[in-house]
């Protein structure tokens, strides 16, 4: 959870800002480079996340564990509801309003995950 944090926080701050910097011209192939790009930063440490959330459920029904879950979850239904559909708009196109959609829903997404590492952090 604290790898997705991390990342979570650079995309915010630096990476979904400057996608307002890259040319027309070159935007198709810069958002697809991204999008496979990040796939490989973050595919491992979601794997982890939802492994290491169901051996914590698995073991019994905690607030924390319960509350981690739900956090997990709230990433999963933010990203396929509202970050994967942006990211497919934004391939066709580079659309100030869906940016700043995108830029909403991971602020949403790092939100989770930065409480995610503090309850995990605070439960060890």
């Amino acid at each position: 959870m604290a790898v997705l944090t991390g990342v979570g926080w650079v995309v915010q701050i630096v990476v979904y800002p400057a996608f307002a910097l890259v040319g027309g011209a070159e935007w198709a192939a810069y958002h697809r480079r991204h999008g496979s790009a990040i796939a490989v930063v973050v595919l491992l440490p979601w794997l982890v996340q939802g492994v290491s959330t169901a051996a914590l459920l698995l073991e019994g029904l905690t607030p924390a564990s319960v509350a981690l879950a739900v956090l997990a979850l709230a990433t999963v239904v933010l990203t396929v509801a509202a970050a994967v559909p942006a990211h497919g708009l934004l391939s066709a196109t580079q659309d100030p309003g869906t940016l700043r959609c995108l830029l909403r829903a991971n602020l949403l997404r790092t939100l989770c995950w930065t409480a995610s590492t503090l309850l995990a952090a605070l439960t060890l």
